[in-house]
Order: C-alpha cells, then structure tokens, then sequence
C-alpha cells in the first residue's frame, strides 16, 4: 500500500495491472434489457421488440449502451468484496464509466468479462479506482470495452 497525505492509501496496489477472470458468464435476458431500458426512461423498440431488432439486422432485442456497464460491475464486484483489495464498495460512487463497443449486446447473450485494477489513486481524500472490464462472447470474440472509475471513502 502507498501513503497519502493524512493516512494510507486503502486501496491494495498490488492488484494494479493484473487481470481477473470474471467467475461465471452474464446471461442476457429480455427482461433485463426491458427492465434497465425502463429503468433509463427509454422507449428505444429496439430494446423493446424483438420483430423490430430483428429487422434492423439483430438477432434479438438490444441493450442500452450504458447495460454494458451492469456486465462489467459483475466482474469488478469480486475484487470490491475482496477485503485485500481495501475498497469498501459501501461507499463508492462512479465518477466515469466510458464504454467501447465491438457489437451491441443483445438477449440471449452469454459474455465473460476479465476485469483489471488500471489505476489507483487519491483525490480530495477519497480512494479512486480505474477497471478495465474486457467483455466477450462465449465464442471468445471481443464484445465491449468498460472503463469505469469509482471513488470511495
């Protein structure tokens, strides 16, 4: 662990740059897809309707941009619950959360996503942490990039 002015760094830095496999796939469903569209507030039929996604060249509904991120936290959240790692996700909030996409998510999906620590630091007394979550098919193939950044106390 590093020092910072007034205490120790709580993040554990020794994670940074290792990349964790994520421990179980993320099943993409419909209602999931409808329930965060909902959620969001929009009422995009591409999310919504499988006859128009399909006729818009999809095999199925499509997610939200920003449904990505909900896979990545799912592979992040093992090192939040990991007491070695020193981030109490009790408190954390996201700051950025930016998102690269190979193809749209869609339902019927099952993606695995490896997730690494790539920064650590502090700002005005919070720990922040910077994720890279790499999600991909179960064919291996690249689906999407999350860069997410939280702070906590």
């Amino acid at each position: 662990m590093t020092n910072r002015p007034g205490g120790p760094l709580a993040l554990n830095t020794s994670y940074l740059g290792k990349w964790f496999p994520g421990a179980e796939p993320y099943e993409v469903t419909r209602a999931a897809i409808r329930e965060f569209a909902e959620a969001v507030g929009d009422p995009n039929p591409l999310y919504h309707d499988p006859a128009v996604a399909r006729a818009a060249g999809y095999p199925d509904v499509i997610a939200p941009p920003t449904f990505a991120g909900i896979v990545a936290g799912h592979a992040y959240w093992q090192l939040l619950e990991d007491p070695e790692f020193g981030l109490d996700p009790s408190g954390a909030v996201h700051a950025v959360q930016r998102f690269t996409f190979q193809r749209p998510l869609h339902a019927g999906d099952e993606l695995w996503t490896d997730v690494t620590p790539e920064a650590m630091d502090t700002v005005a007394g919070r720990d922040r942490v910077t994720f890279r979550s790499m999600v991909r098919s179960a064919r291996q193939q690249p689906v999407a990039t999350v860069l997410t950044t939280l702070l906590a106390e």
